[in-house]
């Protein structure tokens, strides 16, 4: 069995369920992991009042790192413009703009300020559900970003960490445990699927003067779908 199969089979749930009368935070290491992983939820959220913030760790630049285009400027635009699809408006967005692919070693004075950052952020909106990528996702960033957001808010009152799959739907090794919910997006899912479509330098319909990271198809099916999943991080 794979992730994605043992992913499909977790119990489906409302948004309602998920969230349980709080608010939401959904955290981003890139711009698009949020469309791509919670988008559903997202709108939801927006619609129902209940989201409190997105926020993107870093302005994903890495994803064309030898280009002589303002990357960093142009995923932001996307993500701006995808929030808006979602029912979001500019105040629901900070942009913190720490390194692409150096959330794994972010030390010091940097690391200091972020987990401060974060901490205030969540504790000023607790009772919260914040979500994030999925610990088991092969990228370093990833990884990093739930690590940072479990230290972040280690011992908040009224706030719960939840993770969001990316990368994880193409894992082919057996899951050890696969913990946590399905909801049932089908309302949302058009919407979710033109927020995706926001992202034309991640898909390959922006003209570039260098090629880059685009997102696999494979992967594109996985998230067009009518559940997003939430699932538990390993302690």
């Amino acid at each position: 069995m794979t992730y994605a199969q043992a992913m499909r089979q977790l119990p489906l749930a409302t948004p309602e369920t998920l969230l349980a009368h709080r608010g939401l935070i959904v955290v981003a290491p890139h711009p698009d992991d949020e469309t791509l992983g919670c988008g559903g939820l997202l709108a939801w959220a927006a619609r129902g009042d209940v989201l409190r913030h997105v926020v993107f760790l870093t302005n994903g630049e890495g994803s064309h790192p030898d280009t002589t285009r303002d990357i960093a400027a142009i995923r932001r635009g996307e993500a701006m413009l995808a929030a808006s699809h979602l029912g979001l408006t500019p105040a629901h967005l900070s942009f913190m703009g720490l390194p692409d692919t150096g959330l794994p070693t972010l030390g010091g004075e940097q690391r200091l300020w972020a987990t401060h950052w974060l901490r205030c952020l969540a504790a000023e909106r607790s009772p919260c559900l914040i979500v994030v990528t999925a610990d088991t996702d092969p990228h370093g960033d990833h990884r990093a970003a739930c690590a940072l957001i479990q230290e972040s808010t280690r011992g908040l009152p009224g706030v719960e960490v939840m993770t969001y799959p990316i990368w994880s739907w193409l894992l082919l090794d057996e899951p050890v445990v696969v913990s946590g919910m399905r909801i049932d997006i089908t309302a949302q899912r058009s919407i979710k699927a033109s927020a995706i479509e926001a992202y034309a330098s991640q898909q390959g319909r922006l003209s570039l003067d260098v090629d880059g990271f685009r997102i696999p198809e494979e992967l594109l099916r996985h998230v067009h779908a009518d559940t997003e999943v939430f699932l538990r991080p390993a302690v």
